[in-house]
């Protein structure tokens, strides 16, 4: 028995020792995903993403409402707050083999290629040919077998899903923080602000894929069928499904909590 309580503590300390080393070695890899995947940077632009959905709003809004609603959205989808509830997600659904495993794959050639092509659209500098080749696709359609690949593509990557996702959560924001600060015979009723946010998601979600299947069309345009179809298995892959589920669940997540802070945060203002 004395020997066991010797044990114990050596056991425990050993215990708490690997967990720490378990937690820093996530926290490494995670810092990578988010640096990798570009999402340090899509969380750097959440506060001025969520400015402009609240502009959007302004023409129906009262000009004290907007400007109560816009002080809120700057704590409520401050950078600070969103990257911790993004982390706070990421670190309850972390797999450290998966992680390594598509941090892995982002270092293959076919990545890196494809991954540069992908930023292409929307630099700067490429802006008109882009306008060009979306004007060119009017009167020249991309073959069919192209169309599927892309369409692939954008459901292995969630791109049209996740911005259609992005976009209605600050909607969902707007109308939430909006609410309770409004006459009792504009309130919204029961179901319908869920109402309002179908239909929002639904008008968003054809014109964001049609930008999206043309942003590929046109990253891609100098890519084989065949090396893109090599592209869209690796995106079908589970790591990188994984990687792009988990990254993309915890960033609507996080918008969604800030969306439920801005309610709190006028709700209380309005007292």
């Amino acid at each position: 028995m004395k020997s066991l309580k010797l044990v114990l503590p050596l056991l425990f300390a050993f215990t708490f020792s690997c967990a720490q080393a378990s937690n820093s070695a996530d926290t490494a890899q995670i810092d990578q995903l988010l640096a990798r995947t570009g999402f340090n940077k899509l969380l750097d632009r959440i506060p001025t993403f969520a400015q402009g959905v609240l502009k959007q709003s302004a023409g129906a809004l009262d000009p004290e409402v907007n400007a109560a609603v816009s002080g809120v959205f700057q704590r409520a989808f401050s950078r600070t707050n969103v990257r911790r509830d993004v982390l706070r997600t990421l670190r309850a659904h972390y797999d450290a083999k998966q992680a390594q495993a598509y941090l892995t794959m982002l270092d293959t050639p076919l990545a890196l290629k494809m991954a540069k092509l992908e930023r292409a659209p929307n630099q700067p500098e490429n802006r008109s040919a882009f306008q060009a080749y979306v004007n060119q696709l009017q009167s020249q359609p991309a073959p069919a077998s192209r169309l599927a690949l892309i369409k692939q593509l954008d459901d292995a990557n969630r791109t049209t899903a996740f911005s259609v996702d992005m976009q209605t959560a600050f909607f969902k924001a707007v109308f939430s923080a909006v609410d309770p600060i409004m006459d009792a015979e504009m309130k919204l009723g029961d179901g319908e602000l869920e109402k309002m946010v179908s239909e929002i998601r639904e008008s968003l979600g054809k014109e964001i894929r049609s930008r999206t299947e043309a942003s590929y069309l046109y990253a891609f345009r100098d890519v084989s069928d065949k090396e893109l179809a090599a592209y869209v298995r690796m995106c079908e892959s589970e790591p990188h499904r994984w990687a792009i589920q988990l990254l993309g669940n915890a960033m609507i997540s996080a918008l969604n909590q800030a969306g439920d802070r801005s309610a709190l945060l006028m709700t209380e203002a309005a007292k």
